[in-house]
């Protein structure tokens, strides 16, 4: 008995007179819509090939073509896409992240691919970007990488089915050159140098750059204090805030970086006498409430103006070698570990606030008083 012709495959006629096939064929149901969902293909050179694909396609199914009909009906552009996922990130991370991610995008991504449909987008074009902007941005990774989240966001709500960052070879480093100082910190005759010439030049902001020689902190800790952060009677100053920006690029007062970064430390003798005379010096602003650094109507500073500090006190003192602010941190660790070996990295990361330690230092080693004097009395004994 003869086979029977499957009625769904077709033959049609190209201009040049060769036959071709073809086939229409019904794949299942588009749960979304309910409709039928009908796949037609042809270009075919005979029948077998036509009945094969026809095979395969339903074979696979309704779901990848229901898939793909979803991608497409649902297309959105790269900037639709980091549009609303922006509008969910800001919400969840403090004020200086969102501004951060919002600063990468309108000058890096949004130009290079905001036009572009998020499902379409072409790893070509990706892994050259990649290529570029890693001869340009030291932190080129940082860039990429939230172009990588609104992707991942878009794959979640099925805005596009696959990552192309899986088929690009990330450039290994940067060929940026940083305009951060090659060495940025002191040595203890270097910093003794720098707070010699600032206590000449500016009395605030010899007692600023001490506050970071002397403890470490981050230059929005030292921004954020008030004077009841300071227990004279018990030589102790709390850490509890910073002062950053927001989404919109405005000063914030926010708690620490981390829960880490909230920490009480005792303050060296050197700098209690510096902080004694500063408070006498404020006519005005030494109560509590008041913060110790200011402007003149005792609101607390912008972040940027440190860096508007030291490079006062650069301009008139061009003998010193120039670090940034955030260099006084990594000074400060270098000259505990370097000036006393009993100084356990526990304790370091603790005076800094650092949040990362490994679990070794979690489980078995314990910051006593003991030790925190023992931080208190090397940091003397540098004599500032």
């Amino acid at each position: 008995m003869p086979r029977r012709k499957d009625t769904e495959i077709y033959t049609y006629k190209l201009k040049s007179g060769k036959t071709k096939y073809g086939f229409k064929t019904y794949v299942g149901i588009n749960k979304e819509n309910g409709k039928a969902i009908k796949v037609t293909r042809q270009g075919f050179n005979t029948r077998k090939e036509a009945e094969a694909a026809k095979t395969k396609i339903k074979a696979d199914g309704a779901k990848n073509v229901a898939n793909k009909r979803h991608f497409e009906s649902n297309k959105k552009t790269v900037q639709e896409v980091y549009d609303i996922w922006f509008a969910i990130y800001k919400d969840n991370v403090r004020g200086s992240s969102a501004n951060r991610a919002s600063s990468t995008w309108d000058n890096n991504l949004k130009n290079e691919f905001g036009k572009d449909y998020i499902a379409n987008l072409d790893v070509t074009h990706l892994q050259q970007y990649a290529i570029d902007l890693a001869k340009t941005q030291i932190s080129y990774r940082k860039t990429l990488a939230i172009l990588h989240r609104v992707i991942k966001y878009a794959i979640k709500m099925d805005w596009c089915e696959k990552d192309p960052f899986d088929k690009i070879i990330m450039p290994k480093k940067s060929d940026k050159k940083s305009t951060y100082p090659e060495d940025n910190l002191y040595s203890l005759e270097e910093l003794k140098e720098f707070l010699k010439a600032a206590k000449k030049h500016n009395y605030m902001y010899y007692t600023f750059f001490m506050i970071l020689g002397s403890l470490g902190l981050r230059r929005g800790e030292a921004l954020a204090l008030k004077w009841e952060n300071i227990d004279f009677e018990n030589q102790t100053m709390s850490i509890t805030h910073t002062v950053s920006r927001n989404a919109d690029n405005h000063k914030t007062i926010d708690l620490t970086k981390t829960p880490k970064s909230r920490r009480k430390l005792l303050i060296p003798n050197n700098l209690l006498e510096v902080l004694k005379e500063y408070k006498k010096r404020q006519a005005v602003f030494n109560k509590p409430t008041d913060y110790l650094f200011h402007t003149k109507t005792g609101d607390f500073l912008h972040p940027s103006v440190p860096a508007k500090f030291i490079s006062s006190i650069y301009k008139f003192n061009p003998e010193l070698r120039q670090i940034t602010p955030h260099g006084f941190r990594h000074t400060l660790a270098t000259l505990l570990y370097n000036a006393n070996d009993q100084i356990k990295p526990k304790e370091v990361q603790e005076i800094l606030g650092h949040s990362k330690v490994t679990m070794a230092l979690d489980v078995y080693t314990h910051v006593t008083e003991e030790k925190r004097q023992n931080v208190k009395n090397t940091i003397n004994h540098l004599n500032l």
